[in-house]
């Protein structure tokens, strides 16, 4: 499989359709263009048809257009990825995981990717209701949408299948494993930005207390129900597992860092393969059990035992059965 990328800058093309009407000519490539909007900006997503030293390739592109001067990033971009015709249905989920993983900038990296926002739009129509349990106590009405965690789930089962074709590949595998965390990161994380509003506001109390909102942060997920989602990723999306209540140690410990993320307390996730457990990672004073991670020493956070911040079980004390992900990068 190739992934290529091309940046152009502003006023090269005049718009989506001007790039992927002469990405295709150049290719000589055949395929339906469809128009959304990406991160509010045209997009076109295209289907790839052509052919390269006598071997007919199949895919996917993703043309963005740029922004005009002086109103942010000026690139426009054209996103290709492709395999062997024959061999396309093979690597159907890497072309899709490779183009839904680009960020036109950094604020974007927080937010669904180009293929997601294709499939939904961003941000979606959440025509219903669900009553959602609060940190710190309560519970606030927020609106909700079938579609949109219907996406986040498919996105992730996706992203499940590209990890898992890494599994008995020993220098691979880590760096899959942390790439599928980050993705999941990636589609949840803004849609998670009204709950963490309600959160803010249930917090209020503890605002001058970093620790002591990490902590109510960390008892809130240590109460979710025990879920696994074992006919498919073995993981509750983010979204289905804060408005759900439920999910295993790993969705607790993404939640509960992007909820901390958007209160402005650096946290992390701590995976491990060893103990097939994971935990919340936590820069905030207080004494307990640290983690050293990219410069900094991190509180740990237990999210399905009933323990205090800082605390961890004996057997699984050993850091060297411990990676860090930082999600946001």
């Amino acid at each position: 499989m190739e992934f290529d990328l091309a940046g152009y800058a502003q006023g090269r093309f005049a718009d989506a359709k001007a790039l992927a009407d002469a990405t295709a000519k150049k290719l000589g490539s055949s395929g339906d263009q469809t128009p959304y909007v990406y991160e509010g900006r045209h997009a076109i997503l295209a289907e790839l048809g052509f052919s390269l030293d006598g071997s007919r390739q199949k895919g996917y592109a993703v043309f963005i257009e740029g922004r005009k001067a002086g109103t942010g990033a000026e690139c426009s971009y054209a996103l290709l990825a492709y395999a062997p015709e024959a061999e396309f249905e093979a690597y159907a989920d890497f072309i899709l995981s490779c183009l839904d993983a680009f960020s036109v900038d950094r604020a974007a990296m927080r937010s669904p990717g180009p293929i997601s926002q294709f499939s939904l739009e961003w941000p979606p129509s959440r025509g219903a209701v669900k009553t959602v349990a609060l940190p710190g106590g309560g519970k606030a009405e927020l609106p909700w949408s079938d579609e949109e965690a219907a996406e986040e789930a498919a996105t992730c089962l996706r992203e499940y299948k590209v990890e898992a074709c890494y599994a008995d590949e020993p220098e691979l595998a880590l760096d899959a494993w942390a790439r599928f965390y980050r993705m999941a990161y990636r589609e949840s994380a803004a849609r998670l930005d009204l709950l963490a509003l309600e959160a803010s506001r249930s917090l209020a109390g503890s605002a001058d207390d970093p620790t002591e909102t990490a902590r109510k942060v960390l008892a809130w997920v240590q109460g979710f129900a025990y879920v696994r989602d074992e006919e498919g990723s073995d993981f509750v999306p983010p979204l289905a597992s804060a408005y759900g209540a439920s999910g295993d140690c790993d969705s607790r410990a993404v939640v509960a860092a992007v909820l901390l993320e958007r209160l402005g307390i650096d946290s992390i996730l701590m995976v491990s393969r060893d103990y097939s457990h994971a935990m919340l990672g936590v820069d905030v004073e207080g004494g307990g059990q640290r983690f050293a991670f990219n410069g900094k020493r991190y509180l740990v956070g237990e999210t399905t035992a009933h323990v205090g911040i800082g605390m961890i079980a004996q057997d699984m004390a050993d850091w060297t059965k411990w990676m860090g992900i930082d999600l946001g990068n």
